[in-house]
């Protein structure tokens, strides 16, 4: 079963795969490496005393300040892996271990002295977690698809979840379009047993005491440094790397950061995938994308989208989503991770959401508009 489940899923993780089990219970992985810790990891990793297994994917941005707390480590030949700090640190601190990482990871560790699966999402979903609980069964996947080769878990629709898809609103954020899946939500753990489960939260945005500081400049340099902090962790990479580069100010700054960070190293070249049109004209940035990638140091790549269309590979891209999705361009984006990996770029960075996260947001312009502020 777990290597039916391991390959189905095998376009996650190409460069290893390895399965453990112990009676009842089993983890799988697709390996993915893009850290140089993980050059030499393999998962499921097992603990000397053999009482805890883990499998995770995860990227974690405090290692230093975790090895530091955790350690010493062994390293004297490989550096110690994300998930190992991630297993060191729920022998350290139990079910609150994931308060004290940072990073992108989702993972699963199977507790034998205490006979319980320990999982945990990290604080803003970017990696996803599927599950099934019932009576007899405790499965989680990467994707939806590892869970439905699984002849317990059937593949009836969930009718709530399509209304909510049709009236645009996501009130269960637990449901899939399966009755018999679910998802962690971000930020939350959970732990299985036998007679109970418990699924709770280890973060939730709170807004902070009001930033205070003397000027502009100052608010615009305290920016800065988180902006390059957050661009920086997640350039510790192995791989060749790359960007998704629209031409607006999200994607760009990404970019003109990622360039700049990576200049030190002669070596690194920052590749860059772009949507352009040449025939729908009032669509095409090109004139922003080149003025981006007019500096040296990028491999600019293009996809004419105006020779696709939304049903470019429809097939292949439902097959990989598992669900419907929202939007109607995002055969670009599947164009542009075509081209990614025929150059071997592994990582890409992406600005996505950037309004959202630091500006007025999606929802501002219609705020304005209910309080008829023209």
């Amino acid at each position: 079963v777990l290597e039916e489940m391991s390959a189905v899923l095998s376009h996650r993780g190409m460069d290893d795969s390895g399965v453990w089990n112990e009676a009842a219970t089993g983890l799988g992985h697709r390996m993915l490496k893009t850290t140089p810790e993980a050059e030499n990891e393999k998962l499921p990793f097992v603990s000397k005393d053999k009482s805890l297994v883990i499998t995770a994917d995860a990227r974690l941005d405090n290692r230093k300040e975790l090895i530091d707390l955790l350690g010493p480590f062994d390293e004297s030949g490989s550096p110690v892996s994300d998930s190992e700090l991630i297993l060191a640190a729920y022998q350290k601190w139990g079910e609150s271990c994931a308060e004290h990482l940072l990073g992108d990871f989702a993972f699963g560790i199977w507790d034998s002295r205490k006979q319980q699966v320990f999982c945990a999402r990290d604080h803003f979903g970017v990696k996803p977690f599927y599950y099934h609980l019932s009576e007899n069964l405790f499965a989680f996947a990467t994707e939806i698809k590892g869970l439905l080769v699984l002849p317990e878990i059937s593949e009836c629709v969930n009718e709530i979840r399509v209304a909510e898809h049709l009236a645009n609103t996501l009130d269960y954020k637990e449901m899939t379009f399966y009755r018999d899946v679910l998802r962690l939500l971000p930020g939350h753990c959970a732990v299985i047993n036998r007679e109970s489960k418990r699924i709770f939260s280890y973060w939730k945005l709170e807004l902070p005491p009001e930033l205070k500081l003397k000027s502009d400049g100052e608010y615009a340099e305290a920016l800065r440094e988180l902006f390059t902090e957050a661009v920086d962790c997640r350039l510790r990479s192995s791989v060749p790397v790359g960007t998704m580069l629209s031409g607006g100010m999200d994607s760009s700054s990404i970019t003109c950061m990622a360039r700049k960070l990576l200049a030190s190293d002669k070596t690194a070249q920052l590749h860059t995938f772009s949507g352009v049109f040449d025939h729908v004209k009032e669509c095409d940035e090109r004139e922003y994308i080149n003025t981006v990638i007019r500096e040296n140091s990028i491999s600019p790549h293009f996809i004419v989208a105006d020779s696709h269309g939304p049903y470019a590979d429809i097939d292949d891209v439902l097959k990989i989503q598992d669900e419907p999705m929202t939007s109607s361009n995002v055969y670009v984006n599947w164009l542009s991770y075509k081209a990614a990996k025929a150059k071997g770029v592994k990582v890409i960075l992406d600005g996505y959401d950037g309004d959202t996260t630091i500006s007025h947001g999606l929802g501002y312009f219609t705020e304005l508009g209910y309080e008829k502020r023209w």
